[in-house]
């Protein structure tokens, strides 16, 4: 899918169209709708330097109780 927007409407942002699409894929992360990867491709940036960005930008990674048990779990059974 392609999406479209006018130029007048990127104009008035003050934003590059790639500035913009950063924007907006790290909008979308911060919200939990897009995945680094989904995000990398987003922006044409591709998954490492996408966390680069969110790293700079301050944004972590959501990580829940469930992520860290999970975790646990997996390290627990590489010592047994």
């Amino acid at each position: 899918m392609l999406l479209e927007l006018d130029d007048q409407i990127v104009q008035s942002t003050g934003l590059s169209p790639e500035e913009l699409r950063i924007e907006l894929a790290v909008q979308l992360y911060k919200q939990e709708k897009l995945t680094v990867g989904q995000g990398g491709r987003m922006t044409g940036m591709g998954s490492v330097k996408f966390q680069q960005e969110l790293g700079r930008r301050r944004i972590s990674s959501p990580f829940t109780k469930e992520d860290l048990n999970s975790d646990l779990e997996t390290l627990a059974g590489l010592f047994q």
